[in-house]
């Protein structure tokens, strides 16, 4: 089956795809046959697209065995935090600010005190130490277990304070601290859409605006239907509501371990999960883990057009799953949880495992490689979805910032074990 040009961005409506796969079944099925032998094999290329994602509105096609247009390398630029001032343990995230200093949440695991101390650092462009943000504590400024950390163009550095429940603000100019905003003040806990759940998280826009997300209780799933009801809205950092309707996509699916009650509640991230990821100019782009399918809404919350490749992931095996969990259940726990929510067990892995969108708004999509593999594919796409380029990493060197050219990740001190920041420079190259 012939899918439309991505170089001239043309997209589909419901009606139209109707005709051409009228015109094309009889050659669908060859189509298949031949493009999976050329695609790797922790990929399967599907040969009947679902009805949800045939009837969306703007929604662009492309081949599972595409080929990236370009090759991609990435060039060591700088390291931070390499020489141990101060020493790093394990690095959560990292930002890059509006004067391209780089900010490290940094977890100690050696500071004696549970929860773990949280630190923020802040590194010049040079690599050499700048200042730290902030420090442990319950007062002004201070904060316990942290969640979440973003920066904007303006200078603003967010970053929820979970142990305390409020949103904190520094400035960049002398990385002082702002403003805290507890969370129980928020004006849009009375809104209708989130009457009975609970704050679950929150994600700061370059704007400066948070998309907040109030959650079911994970207990009272765990019992029902597995997974939370979850909602989304747009507030300003006192809380207050914004021109935004409220947004719903489907959580991770959560069961009831085997232990003494209460006892946890787990997440089957290989049920499928959604991932969401921001644009510099606050399009909110979103991926339900089970298909190659990246939807865009603006910053208004209004939907605006889809990206879909037709492919899964591997065949999923349950066992490797409950034996690959830190937190003892078997087959037949999953079984259970599953008949009590009425849902059905996934053929198929995950196709995407995280997802970036970088300042020139391509769309960095990690696939897994295989349940055992410790690599990542990053499926590296164009605005309009056309794949641009592949670039294979380790599963332990997260993608956790993108801009001006350059990408920053983490690696692992082999001697010391502490961790450290490093820059690339990102070079595209013609394919030969």
């Amino acid at each position: 089956m012939k899918y439309p040009d991505s170089k001239k961005n043309q997209t589909i409506s419901y009606m139209k795809f109707r005709q051409v796969l009228l015109i094309n079944i009889l050659f669908w099925f060859f189509f298949v046959q031949c493009s999976s032998n050329s695609v790797p094999e922790f990929i399967h290329i599907i040969d009947e697209v679902p009805q949800n994602i045939l009837e969306l509105e703007k929604l662009v096609f492309f081949q599972g065995d595409s080929k990236p247009i370009y090759s991609i390398e990435l060039i060591h630029a700088q390291d931070f935090g390499a020489k141990g001032e101060p020493h790093l343990t394990q690095i959560l995230n990292c930002v890059v600010d509006n004067k391209d200093r780089v900010i490290i949440w940094d977890i100690d695991f050696f500071s004696g005190s549970f929860p773990f101390t949280n630190n923020l650092f802040v590194y010049n462009t040079d690599g050499s130490y700048h200042t730290q943000i902030g420090r442990s504590g319950r007062g002004p400024g201070e904060f316990g277990n942290l969640i979440s950390i973003a920066t904007t163009t303006s200078g603003g550095i967010f970053f929820l304070d979970n142990t305390n429940q409020r949103l904190n603000i520094y400035s960049t100019n002398d990385y002082s601290f702002e403003q805290s905003f507890p969370v129980e003040q928020w004006r849009i806990r009375s809104h209708k859409a989130v009457k009975g759940l609970g704050f679950a998280n929150i994600q700061t826009r370059n704007d400066g605006n948070q998309l907040v997300n109030y959650r079911e209780n994970v207990y009272k799933a765990a019992f029902g239907t597995g997974r939370p009801i979850s909602k989304y809205l747009l507030i300003d950092k006192e809380g207050n509501l914004l021109n935004f309707e409220p947004l719903s996509f489907p959580p991770v699916f959560t069961m009831k371990a085997r232990t003494e009650l209460p006892g946890p509640v787990i997440d089957l991230p290989f049920m499928g999960k959604t991932i969401l990821a921001f644009s510099d100019e606050n399009d909110l782009y979103t991926a339900w883990t089970q298909d190659f399918l990246i939807k865009r809404y603006d910053a208004n919350g209004v939907y605006q057009s889809a990206i879909y490749y037709p492919m899964k992931g591997g065949s999923l095996d349950l066992n490797h799953h409950t034996k690959a969990s830190k937190i003892r259940y078997n087959e037949s726990d999953v079984i259970k949880a599953l008949e009590r929510a009425e849902e059905k067990l996934p053929e198929t892995n995950p196709i995407i495992a995280d997802m970036v969108v970088d300042d020139e708004n391509r769309i960095w999509v990690a696939v897994p490689m295989s349940v055992q593999s410790e690599e990542y594919e990053w499926w590296i796409l164009a605005e309009s979805g056309e794949l641009l380029a592949k670039l294979i990493l380790p599963k332990d060197q997260p993608i956790y910032d993108i801009k001006d050219g350059y990408l920053y990740s983490k690696k692992v001190n082999e001697e010391t074990g502490s961790e450290y920041v490093v820059k690339y420079k990102i070079e595209f190259k013609e394919r030969e």
